[in-house]
């Protein structure tokens, strides 16, 4: 960034200068510069993440004991697992199974196990 390099140059000449105070001054400076971009990827992250998870709740719709979510397309996408949407809001894929021998169908979830039978 164009103000570090702007703030390295000063202090160098300020160092070079003996001016020992204002360069501590220009140190603290690029720490609380530091600081403060560090906190703006957070904020920028938690806010691409909420933006996530609210485009994905006003496409989710609950049917047959899952979650599913609504494409543009008009399609869906899942099954997703109920009781870890409704708990934790995480959007967990149930995994597909199918036992011919016993013409059984099923989905289950790796994360908390949850059963939906198809």
């Amino acid at each position: 960034m164009a103000i570090f390099d702007e703030l390295k140059s000063v202090g160098k000449v300020l160092q070079e200068a003996g001016k020992i105070e204002q360069y501590q001054q220009i140190l603290e400076t690029q720490k609380d510069l530091l600081g403060m971009q560090k906190r703006i990827q957070e904020l920028e992250k938690e806010n691409r993440e909420l933006r996530e998870k609210l485009e994905i709740k006003e496409n989710l719709y609950y049917e047959n004991n899952v979650y599913w979510v609504k494409k543009e397309d008009g399609s869906k996408d899942g099954p997703f697992c109920s009781r870890c949407w409704d708990k934790n809001k995480d959007l967990i894929r149930m995994r597909y199974y199918s036992a011919q021998k016993w013409s059984l169908t099923h989905y289950d979830c790796p994360e908390c196990k949850n059963t939906y039978l198809a």
